[in-house]
C-alpha cells in the first residue's frame, strides 16, 4: 500500500475476535474503531462474505463454472481480512499522501479524516454477501443503505456514547452551523459515503461537485434496494427522485430538503467537513484499489489464486471445509490472472502508483499473451481508481492546496527479473485499455529483491531529468573520475537515477544483502567495510560502488556506510548493467593508461 508496506499473510478468520495482523499493529485500527465494534461490524456483515464463498456453498451454483469472471466466491478476497486490510492501507495512505496528494491539515481534521475511513473501509463491501451478479453490482449502495438499517443502531449508539474523531466533530460542527437533522443521522450519513468508493456508481468528477453528489447519494439511500437491483442501470445524480420513497425516508421530515445537507450546504462548518469527508472516501478507494495482493492474494475463504505458467490463466486452489481435498482449478478468468501476477501496487511518498509482477517469462507466446492482457486490465482497474481517486477537487477556502498536481502522477511499472520486456509489453496495453493513461505510464527498474531500507530510502529521493543540466554535470563528474560515458543514451540512463541525501554514519548497503543499487556519492565520502579480510576503503565522491555485485548479479561482498553528511546518487542495479555499463575496450586502454602516466 504505502511503500513501507508488506503484504501479510491473509486467511479465513475463524473468530471475529482473532489476532490482528501485524501491518496493523503500527498505526491500530482499533484506535479509531473500537475492538468491540469492529468484532461486531465483522461478524454481522463480513463473516457472511467468506461464508457464501467457500467450496461447499458455491458447489451446487453451476454459475461458478460457467461464469467465473462474475462469481464473487471466485474473486479476490472481500471478507474480514479484506476489510481490515483496507482500513489498515486507508490510515497509511493517509499519512503517505498528507500534503502532497490532499491538502495538509490541522490534527484534529487529519484524525476525522482517519477515523472515517475507517468507518467507511469497514462498510465498503459489506453488499458482497450476496454472492450473485446483481448482489455485486449494487453492493456499493447497499453499503450506503446499512448506515440506516437496524442491523447498525447498536453500532451507531455506541459511537454515540464513546465519542471519538467522528463524533466530536459532528458536534463542533453542529454548534457552529447547526444540522438540519440529529447528530445520529448526520453519522449515518457520514457512513453512507462507502458509496463513492465504487468508481462504477460515483465518478471521480463527483468529487469536486458536491452537490450532484449529494443527490447521488439521496438516490442511492432513498430508493428501496430491490428498485435498484430492478434497474439494472448505474446512479444518474440529475434525474430526480422517484415517488415513493423507501423507508429510509423515515429519518428525515423532508428527506429531499434534509438528506445530506451539509455537503452543498453554504455554511463553512459544513463545507470544510464536506471536503475532509469527501477526503476520507478518496482514501478509501485508493486503498482498496490497493489491497494486498503478491503471495497473501486468496478469495473470500480463504482459497489461494495463482498464474498458470503454461497457460497465462487463472488457477484457484480449492479446499474442503474439512481439508481432505485439494481441488486446481483453472479457468481463462483474466481478472483473476492479472490479480494473480500484480506482486505488489503501492503507492509511494512522492505521488506515485509503483506497480511490480511476480513473473514475466511464460512458457509460450499464448501464455505471455493471455498474461499481458490479464495483467494489463488489472493495472489500468488500478491504474483508473488511484490516479482518479486524486484527479479532481474543489478548491479549499481554508486548506493550502496539495503539493503535487494529480496530472503529474505517474503509473510505474517495474521490470520483472525473469523477463525485464513484459513491463514495456504491459504498459502499451494498459495505454490501448485507457487512453487516459497514455502518457503516464512509465517502466522503471525492479526493487523487489532489494533490502527495505534501501527501497525507502531510494523511493524518498529526488529523481534526476535526463536533459537537465544536473544530468549533464554527472556525466562529466563520472567521466573524469574514470567511467566511460560516451554514447549513453541520457533519456533511457536517468530513468530511473534518484539523488538521496544520507548522514553520517548512515549505513547504506549490508554485506550479504541484494545487490540492488549502485551508489555514485555527491560532495561526500563513503567507507567500504570489506569482507576477507581486507581493509577498509575511503572511497571520494563520483566513484560508483556496487558495480561487481550488480553485474555478477551476486550478494554484496562489502557493507558500505556514509563517512559524512551529503548526498548519493542511486542507480538501480539492472539500469546500470543496462544503460552505464560500459568497460573500456583493450583498444581503448592504451590511451586511458596514457592519460593515467600523465598525471
Amino acid at each position: 500500500m504505502a511503500e513501507n508496506r508488506n503484504a501479510h499473510e491473509a486467511s479465513v478468520i475463524d473468530s471475529p475476535d482473532a489476532e490482528m495482523t501485524d501491518t496493523l499493529s503500527a498505526r491500530s485500527i482499533d484506535r479509531y474503531l473500537p475492538g468491540d465494534l469492529r468484532a461486531i461490524l465483522e461478524a454481522r456483515f463480513w463473516r457472511t462474505v467468506e461464508e457464501t464463498s467457500t467450496l461447499e456453498a458455491f458447489s451446487r451454483d453451476p454459475t461458478a463454472v460457467s461464469s467465473p469472471n462474475t462469481h464473487p466466491a471466485l474473486f479476490s478476497d472481500h471478507g474480514i481480512v479484506h476489510a481490515r486490510d483496507v482500513a489498515a492501507g486507508t490510515l497509511e495512505l493517509g499519512d503517505v499522501v498528507d500534503g502532497t496528494l490532499l491538502p495538509a491539515r490541522p490534527p484534529d481534521r487529519r484524525e476525522f479524516v482517519a477515523a472515517l475511513g475507517v468507518l467507511i473501509a469497514y462498510l465498503h463491501d459489506v453488499g458482497m454477501s450476496e454472492a450473485t451478479y446483481e448482489g455485486r453490482r449494487v453492493h456499493a449502495i447497499y453499503a450506503a443503505q446499512i448506515p440506516f438499517s437496524e442491523a447498525m443502531d447498536d453500532v451507531v449508539a455506541q459511537l454515540c456514547e464513546t465519542g471519538g474523531p467522528v463524533i466530536s466533530r459532528i458536534c463542533s460542527v453542529g454548534v457552529a452551523a447547526p444540522f438540519r437533522v440529529p447528530d445520529g443521522v448526520v453519522l449515518r450519513e457520514l457512513a453512507a459515503l462507502a458509496l463513492a468508493h465504487s468508481k462504477s456508481m460515483v465518478p471521480a468528477t463527483l468529487y469536486a461537485d458536491f452537490a450532484r453528489l449529494r443527490r447521488a447519494l439521496q438516490r442511492a439511500v432513498l430508493v428501496e434496494l430491490d428498485d435498484h437491483r430492478r434497474a439494472g442501470t448505474r446512479l444518474n445524480p440529475d434525474a430526480d427522485l422517484p415517488q415513493p420513497l423507501g423507508a429510509n425516508a423515515r429519518w428525515y421530515a423532508d428527506p429531499e430538503r434534509d438528506a445530506f445537507a451539509w455537503l452543498d450546504s453554504h455554511e463553512s462548518a459544513h463545507s470544510a467537513l464536506a471536503a475532509d469527508a469527501v477526503d476520507a472516501v478518496r482514501l478509501v478507494r485508493a486503498a482498496d484499489a490497493l489491497r494486498q495482493r503478491g503471495t497473501a492474494l486468496r478469495t473470500a475463504a480463504g482459497y489461494e489464486i495463482f498464474i498458470d505458467v503454461g497457460t497465462g490463466q487463472t488457477v484457484f486452489s480449492l479446499r474442503t471445509a474439512a481439508g481432505d481435498r485439494l481441488y486446481l482449478f483453472r479457468v481463462d478468468a483474466q481478472l483473476g490472472a492479472g490479480e494473480a501476477n500484480i506482486r505488489k501496487a503501492v503507492l509511494t511518498r512522492n505521488g506515485h502508483l509503483r506497480i511490480s509482477f511476480h513473473r514475466g517469462r511464460f512458457n509460450s507466446a499464448e501464455a505471455a499473451r493471455n498474461a499481458s492482457d490479464a495483467t494489463a486490465r488489472v493495472v489500468a482497474d488500478i491504474g483508473a481508481d488511484v490516479l482518479g481517486a486524486f484527479a479532481v477537487r474543489r478548491e479549499s477556502p481554508d486548506l493550502p492546496p496539495p503539493g503535487r498536481d494529480p496530472s503529474t502522477m505517474r503509473v510505474e511499472l517495474e521490470r520483472p527479473a525473469d523477463e525485464p520486456a513484459f513491463a514495456e509489453t504491459v504498459a502499451e496495453r494498459v495505454a490501448r485499455i485507457d487512453p487516459l493513461l497514455r502518457g503516464r505510464i512509465f517502466v522503471v527498474a525492479d526493487l523487489e529483491d532489494t533490502a527495505p531500507a534501501e527501497r525507502a530510502r531510494y523511493l524518498a529521493g529526488v529523481p534526476i531529468e535526463a536533459d537537465g543540466d544536473e544530468a549533464g554535470a554527472i556525466l562529466g563528474a563520472l567521466q573524469g573520475h574514470g567511467m566511460r560515458v560516451q554514447g549513453i543514451d541520457r533519456l533511457r540512463a536517468f530513468e530511473d537515477v534518484r539523488r538521496v541525501a544520507v548522514a553520517e554514519g548512515e549505513v547504506l548497503v549490508e554485506a550479504g544483502s541484494p545487490p540492488a543499487f549502485v551508489y555514485v556519492a555527491v560532495g561526500c565520502s563513503l567507507r567500504i567495510e570489506q569482507l576477507g579480510g581486507y581493509r577498509n576503503i575511503e572511497v571520494p565522491p563520483w566513484i560508483p560502488i556496487g558495480v561487481t555485485g550488480v553485474v555478477r548479479r551476486a550478494e554484496r561482498n562489502s557493507t558500505v556506510v556514509a563517512a559524512e553528511p551529503g548526498e548519493v546518487l542511486m542507480i538501480p542495479g539492472e539500469l546500470f548493467a543496462r544503460e552505464w555499463f560500459r568497460p573500456y575496450e583493450q583498444a581503448e586502454f592504451a590511451e586511458v593508461l596514457l592519460k593515467i602516466d600523465a598525471r
